[in-house]
């Protein structure tokens, strides 16, 4: 027979307000010990639940406020795996989720990104847009470009040759 909401209600007060045992309580209120011990671990489980989703939240605001992920560690007591997990559903939340998949997708080598925005952005002082440019003609134009530039190339080289020999011709 199922146990009614004020019955579980009951015995939840009476283990983690009044610090009873499980058995105490399953002589007072004449309940099983295996139902107590299973409302006892739903409500511990929706304690942890909460628990998690209070520490998710305070790790969210330190993030927020720009902590890295040492400082929310220490502040939080939380183990690397539990702020990275926490990192990325605040980067989710921010839309941010992006830069995870590109740090995905290059297997965590983010360095020539880095490159390219130190190098162009903060040192040239080029703006987002002139970079993408950049790199536009660069995968798009520079192939033709090259083609000319060794075009070229060879029409200089044998213009000289034609000129070297002229001149060994008449000397």
């Amino acid at each position: 027979m199922p146990i009614n909401e004020e019955r579980r209600k009951r015995a939840r007060e009476l283990y983690f307000n009044y610090g009873r045992t499980t058995h105490e309580i399953a002589k007072t209120e004449r309940m099983s010990i295996r139902d107590i011990s299973s409302i006892l671990k739903e409500e511990e489980s929706k304690q942890q639940k909460y628990k998690q989703h209070e520490m998710s939240t305070k790790a969210y605001k330190l993030f927020s406020k720009k902590k890295s992920t040492v400082d929310v560690a220490i502040e939080l007591n939380l183990s690397e795996p539990e702020v990275s997990k926490t990192l990325i559903e605040y980067c989710r939340l921010k839309k941010l989720d992006k830069l995870n998949s590109i740090f995905k997708e290059t297997n965590g080598k983010l360095s020539p990104f880095l490159k390219l925005y130190k190098l162009l952005i903060r040192q040239r002082g080029m703006s987002i847009e002139n970079v993408v440019n950049a790199v536009d003609i660069d995968i798009h134009k520079l192939p033709y470009m090259e083609s000319l530039y060794r075009q070229a190339k060879d029409e200089v080289d044998k213009m000289q040759r034609t000129r070297q020999e002229t001149e060994n011709y008449t000397n």
